[in-house]
Formats: structure tokens, sequence, C-alpha cells
């Protein structure tokens, strides 16, 4: 029988309601996003050597986590390894990571720290499925090596940083047209041996939540039903197909258009809509993973730090309504931890 988070797990999880999605990698210091790898048709060989030039020197984990607090976000999900490859810690299982950089230093760990330090936010990690620089991902002959290097990853982000609230699995999209949009990109026919994959995290971490964004429904071992920029049972963005589930629920934001940082991309949304969609992922009962993209320098954007420090200010005043509350008595409505009806449409800052 495949294991699952822990009840006192599920309840922090479904309580904290609110939280910081940050992707940051190689792919910042292009500054077209995390697929540009393969959008551009970059082969591995040529894209590692963006490692010897990353140096992300004005990063400052406390920052970014006081960052969260101040927006009262309680949770932390950084990519601690997206689809090209590179690992944004400490890993002994590849030299293609931040610490063979000129940065040498271990965000993750510092991260660690800072969230030790802050007592409010706690940290989970981005895994991807997908990996374009390890030989055994594309090359199925080799399966069993890239199922070990997975798995060992894994491992390590369970015992080298502390207690973790979440991982959040990505890459694996069986009812999606991606693989043939990019051929020979993806591996789509190997399996994945995930009930193992997910009892191993659960004997090390019991109170983390799992959340594989595969969109069809959960596999045994997964906590948490994952949406792509929407809410659950709706499908305006054509990537969430399959219906809610009466399980714990994530929709994953941009702020703007972009996950990983794109310069030009200044389409913000402005607080009053986030916190619309906030409040309407609690009438879902759903938590709201937002998303960040820090610049190749370590920093986050401007416009984005000024969002999310608004949100913070209106959750101060309403935070009753977001944590640990959930669909109220009426279609649309809240009901808050303490048993009170609250009507959305009055907690909705004016613009």
């Amino acid at each position: 029988m495949t294991l699952q988070s822990s009840t006192q797990g599920l309840d922090r999880y479904r309580d904290d309601r609110f939280g910081m999605f940050v992707h940051w990698g190689l792919y910042s210091m292009i500054g077209r996003g995390e697929w540009e790898q393969v959008i551009a048709r970059i082969p591995a060989a040529d894209y590692a050597p963006l490692a010897k030039l990353f140096n992300p020197a004005a990063f400052e984990a406390r920052e970014l986590v006081a960052l969260a607090e101040a927006a009262g976000q309680r949770y932390l999900t950084i990519t601690s390894r997206h689809h090209d490859g590179f690992s944004m810690y400490d890993t002994k299982l590849s030299d293609f990571k931040i610490t063979r950089s000129p940065f040498r230093r271990d965000p993750i760990a510092e991260l660690a720290d800072a969230c030790r330090e802050s007592g409010s936010v706690k940290l989970g990690f981005y895994v991807s499925l997908v990996d374009w620089h390890h030989p055994g991902y594309l090359d199925t002959t080799r399966w069993e090596d890239y199922l070990g290097f997975l798995f060992g990853q894994v491992e390590e982000l369970c015992t080298q940083y502390g207690d973790i609230a979440q991982i959040w699995f990505d890459g694996d999209w069986p009812n999606s047209p991606v693989s043939g949009e990019h051929p020979g990109w993806f591996t789509t026919d190997q399996p994945w041996r995930y009930p193992e994959l997910y009892d191993l995290i659960h004997r090390l971490q019991p109170d983390a939540v799992i959340l594989n964004n595969r969109k069809d429904g959960l596999q045994p071992g997964e906590d948490v039903q994952g949406f792509e920029n929407d809410l659950p049972g709706e499908n305006t963005s054509g990537l969430n197909p399959g219906p809610a589930l009466a399980v714990p629920r994530e929709t994953c934001l941009t702020m703007n258009h972009s996950w990983g940082y794109v310069p030009h991309d200044t389409a913000y949304k402005e607080p009053d809509r986030i916190i619309s969609t906030l409040l309407r992922c609690v009438t879902a009962d759903s938590n709201l993973l937002l998303n960040v993209g820090p610049t190749q320098s370590g920093d986050v954007p401007a416009p984005a730090q000024e969002r999310l420090r608004a949100i913070g200010r209106w959750l101060e005043r309403h935070g009753d309504a977001v944590y640990g509350a959930g669909p109220g008595p009426k279609p649309g409505s809240i009901l808050t931890r303490d048993g009170r009806a609250l009507d959305p449409a009055d907690l909705i800052p004016q613009p």
C-alpha cells in the first residue's frame, strides 16, 4: 500500500492556503523563460557552458523569505532542478549544479536556514521529471540510470534540508501534445515507479505533501491535485481537463505571463486581481501558489515585490478569510475557521 502524507501535514497544508512558487535557474540568464532550451533547440552541450557564467550575486535567502512573509505566504516552493537539468543545490549526483558555477553557494541550504529562522515560512521543492542534460533521460537504454539519479536527488532533498512542506513534480504529462510538438526532447513511454518514489518521500518526510502536475487525476501516494493557471473545475487555460477531486487542491499562478524571468514581460496582474483569485481559491477549497521569477542576479523584480507587499497588507486585515478558511454554506462564499460566513465581494479591494 502506497503511503500518503500525515493527517498533520495535510491539515497544515490546507490551513496555509497561500504559498510562493519560485522559478529560478540558468534560464534566468537568457531571459526568455524556462523552456528556452527546447524552444530554441539548444543542444545540451551548447547549453551547459552557461553554468560557467551564472553568478547571482544579489541573491539573499533571508530577503526572499522575508518577502514571502511580507506577502503572507506560508510556504515557498523553489525549483531544485528544472527541465534543463541544472541543479540549484549542492547535489552529489551531478557536476551540473550551482555550486560548480562562479556563485559556488548552495541557495537551497541558505533558504532552508532562512525558513527555519522565520518560523512562519516552510520550504518546498519543485522537481523536474524531465532532464535534458542527463543522458539517461532521452536514451531509454539507460532509463534505470536516470531513475537512480532522480530517486537519489529526491532523497538528497528529503534528508539534507530539514523539514519540508511539499514536493512538486513536473514533466510527465500523459495527455499533453507537448512531446509531439518537440520530438526528441521528451520521454513518454517509460515507467516512473511512482509508488516507490512516493513511499521514499513519505517515509523520509511524513508531513510533506506530494503534487504531480500530470493533470489526469491522482495516483496512489499523491496528496494534492494541481491546477495550472486555473481554478479547480475550470479549464480556461486548456491545461486542466479533469474534474476537481475531493482532495486537497492547489492552483499555481503566474504573476505576469511567465514562470522564469522574462524582462520584457511587464504584464503583471494587479493586487486586487490576485486577491480575488486567492479568495476564489478558498471558495474552491484550494491553495494558491503564486509564482515569482528572480532575475539572473538573484533578486525579485520590483513589480512583483510591490504586488506581494500589497497582498500582504490586505492579508493583515483579512487573513481570517484565507488561513484555515474554506468553502462557505452558499456557492462562492467562505467559511472562516471560527465559523463565520463571508462574501468575497465584500473583501476585494477596489482599484
